[in-house]
């Protein structure tokens, strides 16, 4: 798919107005979708400034936002972005993405309809904000995305800068723990959530990314559990 891009409109600092495509089944709830879109930009400002990185939220994350009525188009339309060979079929629970500077996603409907166990308070505008933390941590790392460390922790970040599934009150398993760090599957993001919240209470989120591009990160985090 071709975009034609719109240069972003600044509304604050680091809050971005962007050229916004809607099937015209949303049409009329784009004024909706656009409010959602900078609430979500503002949420992870919000949590940039209280670690130190406002500076780099000061350049737009992306430059255009699509929102989908059917799961196939945004698989189609997230292929074509990403330079895969179409078709492909991503999960189903698999519901945004950013990539290319593209924001794409199912509606909030569809996005309920496939990840229930996803839905909270603002939990569409926290969707759109985890894919931007994820852009956010690759700034941190100056670009290296090598360097974000193993599926858990950068899942774990974006859903704490966006502030997910925080109302995970499942207590501290050290067996579960090990497990789900040293595991090269995919787990529940809501387990992801709650792992790199017990730590994140340990240590700093900056010393967490700067270590978990290491081999012995699982080691290091394991030893604060005793």
């Amino acid at each position: 798919m071709t975009y034609w891009m719109e240069k972003p409109h600044p509304i604050e600092e680091g809050v971005y107005r962007t050229q916004l495509i809607l099937p015209v089944s949303l049409e009329q709830r784009r004024s909706q979708f656009e409010q959602t879109l900078l609430s979500a930009q503002r949420r992870i400002v919000r949590f940039a400034k209280r670690h130190g990185w406002e500076n780099l939220t000061k350049e737009s994350f992306f430059d255009c936002a699509e929102i989908f009525d059917a799961k196939r188009a945004f698989d189609h339309a997230l292929a074509k972005t990403s330079g895969l060979v179409a078709p492909v079929e991503f999960p189903k629970t698999y519901s945004a993405a950013l990539e290319n500077r593209v924001l794409m996603a199912v509606s909030p409907e569809l996005y309920a309809e496939n990840y229930p166990e996803g839905i909270e308070k603002d939990s569409y505008e926290k969707l759109l904000a985890h894919e931007m933390a994820h852009r956010l941590h690759i700034r941190i790392l100056n670009g290296n995305e090598d360097a974000m460390g193993p599926t858990w922790f950068f899942e774990g970040f974006a859903i704490y800068a966006a502030d997910q599934f925080k109302k995970n009150l499942s207590k501290f398993d050290e067996r579960e723990t090990r497990r789900i760090i040293t595991s090269s599957e995919r787990q529940s993001y809501r387990e992801y959530g709650r792992v790199f919240r017990y730590f994140a209470r340990k240590v700093t989120v900056k010393e967490l990314i700067e270590k978990a591009r290491e081999k012995t990160f699982p080691k290091w985090l394991m030893d604060m559990t005793r």
